[in-house]
């Protein structure tokens, strides 16, 4: 018998161990689709562009099913959680910002210090903070209009 596997245990698997940053690439990814809906036609493709590189980029090849192969997961490394997500065909941009400061209130100002098993406590609460905090505490979404186009 085979079981399916959920999102998030997909999200896992693709990159190898949770942390983090694939929670929160999770939570846009799932919350852009929320937004968008269903494509505009079924000729139209879906463009996701970062403004950070991070392991969030791997939840949404997997949930958006945007990859950096079909050049369709576009990288700008500005250093900062911003995700803009765009169907091609259309004159809109969903551009979702992770709040800084729910990822500030998880630095330890000396991670060093932590032993294994308080480092690995430590992510799991991250990691349920930032899948469960309320959307308007996680990120601010906004429409705006323009296109990405593939580099």
């Amino acid at each position: 018998m085979c079981v399916e596997k959920t999102p998030w245990e997909q999200v896992i698997d693709f990159h190898g161990h949770t942390c983090p940053g694939i929670a929160i690439g999770y939570r846009v990814a799932i919350l852009a689709q929320k937004e968008m809906g269903i494509r505009p036609t079924s000729d139209s493709e879906l463009l996701v562009k970062a403004e950070t590189r991070s392991c969030a980029l791997d939840a949404f090849q997997i949930i958006n099913k945007a990859t950096i192969g079909r050049r369709a997961l576009i990288i700008e490394d500005t250093h900062q959680p911003i995700y803009s997500f765009h169907f091609t065909g259309t004159q809109e941009i969903l551009k979702i910002t992770v709040n800084s400061a729910l990822l500030e209130q998880f630095k330890s100002p000396n991670p060093d210090t932590l032993s294994p098993r308080e480092k690995q406590n430590r992510n799991l609460e991250m990691i349920q903070h930032i899948l469960t905090t309320a959307e308007k505490d996680f990120c601010t979404i906004e429409r705006v209009h323009g296109e990405l186009t593939k580099e």
